[in-house]
């Protein structure tokens, strides 16, 4: 072959070879182009499902939420109906409130917000004259004047009236049974007046009395009550140290002097006051009841007036008392425990730490009580007997009153 007809031939293959190159590119160019529709197609399809779970979830979370409604619907009509009332509702269309629902967006269904017991039932003042007459209205239903058959013990029938629930309005309040006295700042007190004055059985009664029941009113809407409770029935000073100031005054180093006090007679003899500590040392300190250490002596003493008369309080000088005395303060956790001997006649006061042992305690004890003896409370009742146990997993935390006992 010439050399001329062999370059040609070259030329030839390469021309086709470029041929079929650049087809093979516009083919990847093409797939290319594909494979990112495809990649698109893809994305948009995930978006779409995740809308589809995220609606899923809403519907399901508002079916959720309309079938509570709905139940909680029968339930307030089935308790209409016990009272002989119907619910008739507003003529505000349902549908309307959908659709409003619906232009504020999906995220408000998720909004919840805060309910406030004062806010619903406002600080207006009761209005007693509606609260009067729906309390007569309430009685008439319950059945007043009407007799309940009963069977006693002894097997004979009777007719019985329940008695009522007696009310007494005030000015600033209610008192109700034996009390205390509620003052209408208290909400659960003006949940109550708000629920006489909508006509309605009080709520907080309702758990006693399911069927209800005839209220006795006393109307004294004029008088604002006054708590005794509060009232000062002996403006002088005192004498004696109560037990609070005469665990203080032990702390701080001062001593209580108590002098005996003698009265003369129309006859001109001097004899002894009659005291209530004579009288109480008489007693037993304390007995023992179905397991319980019963404080005979201290309980007449604070009947009588005169708790502190008969014990001895005596402060341990432990770490703790000692920065208190120091005025360093202290720190940490402090408990305060308060340690019968003596069958009650004495009070030993210890302060210790948290993190302090019973057998610190036991420490303590020891300086004032010899012999065996055991550690214990009246209730709940219990006999600390593990030495290594902190005051804390014993529970004599923050406070305790403790009982030694001999053995």
């Amino acid at each position: 072959m010439s050399r001329m007809g062999k370059s040609g031939h070259d030329d030839g293959l390469l021309s086709s070879m470029a041929s079929r190159l650049r087809k093979v590119e516009e083919e990847l160019q093409n797939k290319s182009r594909q494979l990112e529709e495809k990649d698109a197609q893809l994305h948009q399809l995930r978006v779409r499902l995740r809308e589809e779970q995220s609606n899923d979830k809403l519907v399901a979370h508002l079916r959720g939420q309309c079938q509570k409604a709905f139940k909680q619907i029968q339930e307030m009509e089935e308790f209409l109906a016990d009272y002989g009332m119907i619910w008739v509702g507003n003529s505000e269309s349902p549908e309307n409130n959908l659709e409003e629902i619906e232009e504020e967006g999906e995220e408000s269904v998720f909004v919840q917000s805060t309910w406030s017991q004062e806010e619903s039932i406002g600080n207006a003042p009761p209005d007693y004259n509606k609260i009067v007459h729906n309390v007569h209205e309430l009685n008439i239903l319950a059945g007043d004047g009407v007799g309940l058959v009963e069977k006693g013990a002894d097997g004979i029938t009777r007719v019985v009236q329940p008695d009522p629930i007696p009310l007494t309005l005030y000015n600033n309040g209610i008192y109700m049974f034996q009390g205390p006295f509620r003052p209408l700042s208290d909400p659960s007190t003006r949940q109550l007046v708000q629920d006489l004055e909508d006509g309605y059985f009080p709520s907080e009664l309702q758990a006693r009395y399911p069927k209800g029941m005839v209220i006795k009113l006393t109307d004294l809407r004029e008088k604002n009550y006054v708590d005794k409770r509060h009232q000062v029935s002996f403006p002088g000073k005192g004498k004696t140290l109560s037990e609070g100031a005469k665990e203080l005054a032990a702390i701080r180093g001062y001593q209580e002097n108590v002098e005996t006090e003698d009265v003369a007679t129309e006859t001109g003899d001097v004899v002894q006051k009659p005291s209530v500590e004579r009288f109480l040392n008489k007693l037993p300190a304390n007995v023992i009841r179905d397991g319980k250490i019963i404080d005979i002596r201290e309980s007449i003493g604070v009947l009588v007036g005169n708790s502190t008369g008969a014990t001895n309080v005596e402060v341990a000088e432990t770490a703790v008392v000692k920065k208190i005395q120091a005025g360093e303060g202290t720190s940490g956790k402090v408990s305060t425990l308060r340690v019968k001997l003596n069958g009650g006649s004495k009070t030993l006061i210890v302060k210790l730490q948290y993190s302090d042992t019973v057998s610190d305690l036991r420490d303590f004890i020891d300086q004032h009580k010899t012999g065996a003896y055991e550690i214990r409370t009246t209730f709940p009742n219990k006999i600390y007997r593990d030495f290594s146990e902190s005051l804390e997993e014993a529970g004599l935390i923050p406070s305790a009153t403790l009982h030694v006992r001999d053995l």
